[in-house]
This record gives C-alpha cells, structure tokens and sequence, in this order.
C-alpha cells in the first residue's frame, strides 16, 4: 500500500505498539462497554499493521463485518450517552465515540473497495472477467469469487481515489488534532500539572493521579498512530 518501505515498517510496528496497548487495556479498564471497545481498537489497528505487511492473507468479509459492527456500536455508545448541559467531560466522550465510528466505517470502506472494486491504475473500467486480483494485503484472496460487482455499480471505481482522498484528509486534520492535544497533555505533565478531566477518556480506569495522567497521554497517542496511519493509507491509496 505505501511505496516506501521504510515508512511502511515504521507505520506497522507503530500499530503494533498501538495493538498491543488496546490489549492491555481490554484487560484494565473496568466495565464490559469500554472493554469492547478497547478490543475493537486492538482489531483495527491489527488488521492495520497486517495490511502493511506483505504476504499476509485476511479473509475480507469477516473484516467488513467486524469493523460494520464495530461502527454501530461506537455510535450506540455516542448516542446513548447522557450529554448534559455544560459537561465538558461527557461531550468530549461523545464526540471521541463518533471519531471512533467513523474510523470503523473508514476501514469497512477500505475493504470493501479494495476487495470488490479495485481501481485500474489506467483509471478504465474493467469488465468481471479482466478485473485484476484483489490486492492480497487487503485478505481478498478469500473473496475472489466475489470480485465482480453487478451491472449497476460500474460506476463505483471512478469514486472510490475521490473518497479515499477526500478520507486521507479527514484524518490528516485528525492526526493534527490528536497531536495537539498529545502535546497539551505531557506539557501538562511535565509542568507537574495533571490532565484535565475533559481530556480523559476512561475516568476511573486505573488507580492513581500518576497513572492516570499517564494512561491518558498513551490513549491519545495511540489515536494519533491511528489516525496518521489511516491518512497515510488512504493517501498512498489515492495516488
């Protein structure tokens, strides 16, 4: 997917990490609604890493499913969340829960359109029987047999570099953001001072300030792998 193969294993070790924190804190954090998430990050930013990997093979609808469902859920949350009036703390969850579906959503797109409709580098639309091979990194090879889309969709690859470029800058602006608020938290630290509770993301996780605060800058600087990886995908998707 990203011609620079440097980058490319730099972005995967960086998801990884990221997956292997998800894990740990699928395992720490109380409640079976913020384990569930914890868990479908981990599989997000797996599936990610293995995406960059070469010559690994994922069947591709259990990975649209997975992530379909992971969207919904995410959104379940947003939407049951009890928003009052003047909480800072509860917008910030909700608002973090939508950014959380929409990268979901991202991924089943990301699938879906590179298993069932592959854009031909000659920008043409190829018929069922001359359209290439699903891209293995993408778990493809499992759903060859439903490559071919119907009559009706012929259209669909032309808009498909317009919608994965118009998602690399979604998430490049959200990478930003991210950072930013990576940024304010360890100065925060650093200057002896703790997180803020709007800036947290699961109140009452771990025991201690310390920890805490702590646990505060690593969930946000795995939202900042992940959203540089998907803007850096659907980037290198787009050229």
């Amino acid at each position: 997917m990203m011609a620079n193969e440097a980058l490319r294993w730099i972005v995967a070790v960086l998801l990884l990490a990221a997956t292997l924190y998800a894990a740990f804190r699928a395992v720490t954090v109380p409640g079976p609604a913020a384990r569930t998430s914890s868990v479908l990050q981990a599989l997000m930013t797996a599936a990610m890493a293995l995406m960059l990997v070469p010559g690994s093979q994922w069947p591709l609808l259990p990975q649209v499913l997975l992530f379909a469902v992971g969207a919904w859920w995410f959104m379940l949350q947003a939407v049951s969340r009890r928003v009052r009036a003047r909480d800072d703390k509860s917008t910030v969850g909700r608002v973090k829960l939508i950014y959380h579906a929409a990268a979901m959503a991202s991924m089943v797109f990301m699938l879906a359109a590179a298993g069932f409709w592959p854009v031909p580098p000659s920008g043409a639309i190829p018929s069922a029987l001359d359209r290439p091979v699903p891209a293995p990194h993408h778990g493809a090879s499992a759903a060859a047999a439903l490559a071919a889309p119907a009559h009706g969709w012929s259209v669909q690859p032309a808009l498909v570099p317009a919608v994965a470029s118009a998602l690399a800058v979604v998430f490049g602006l959200a990478s930003v953001l991210w950072a930013l608020r990576l940024i304010l938290q360890v100065r925060a630290g650093s200057s002896g001072r703790f997180v803020p509770a709007a800036f947290r993301s699961h109140p009452g996780g771990l025991r201690g300030r310390r920890a805490a605060a702590f646990r505060d800058v690593a969930d946000t600087a795995v939202e900042v792998v992940g959203a540089a990886a998907l803007a850096l995908m659907f980037a290198a998707w787009a050229v």
